[in-house]
């Protein structure tokens, strides 16, 4: 599969917002009960998908099919990370978590925090994210959204060496990073 890995630019929030509203419907039907996936809907809006890339640095990954994957770094958080629900489990989470990774470690982040939900928690973890704590927040209606604070230590790491980032002393899917 040929993929691009580039930063979000103004004109990515219609297909960013489409691809985080869609694969919150489809990933979290199931797990989560209706007031809890409203609530990732009101947290995921276009104003904060802007303001999000604003604050931090938002990175797309593209395929044939357009739009696959997405995340974003602000300061030392890891936000926003979604994968299209018909190409998880291929490996393009991984990428994009390792740009996030890399770009945090070239801006001096010691430790990338994140808060994860009940589907991405193993993802995480398999890439050496640890458990922090758990948390949940109620609702009105009685439902419950139970997520993980987690975060992963990457002093240890140079630019393009943590466990989440391709073997070797660069990766070189990270090229347009200057690396």
């Amino acid at each position: 599969m040929d993929l691009t890995l580039r930063p979000f630019e103004p004109a990515d929030l219609e297909a960013v917002f489409a691809l985080v509203a869609r694969t919150i419907e489809i990933s979290y039907a199931g797990v989560y009960e209706r007031s809890a996936i409203d609530h990732f809907h009101e947290h995921h809006t276009r104003e904060e998908i802007r303001l999000g890339a604003g604050r931090g640095w938002t990175v797309l990954l593209e395929g044939a099919d357009g739009l696959l994957a997405t995340g974003t770094l602000v300061a030392d958080n890891v936000d926003r990370m979604y994968v299209a629900p018909e190409h998880q489990g291929r490996g393009l989470g991984r990428r994009v978590l390792a740009a996030l990774e890399q770009r945090a470690v070239e801006t001096g982040v010691r430790t990338v925090r994140l808060a994860a939900s009940l589907p991405s928690r193993a993802f995480y973890e398999y890439l050496g994210y640890r458990l922090v704590s758990q948390e949940c927040r109620e609702f009105d209606d009685g439902a419950r959204l139970p997520w993980f604070r987690m975060e992963k230590d990457l002093e240890a790491f140079g630019p393009g060496r943590g466990p989440t980032a391709a073997p070797g002393p660069r990766n070189p899917g990270m090229a347009w990073l200057g690396g």
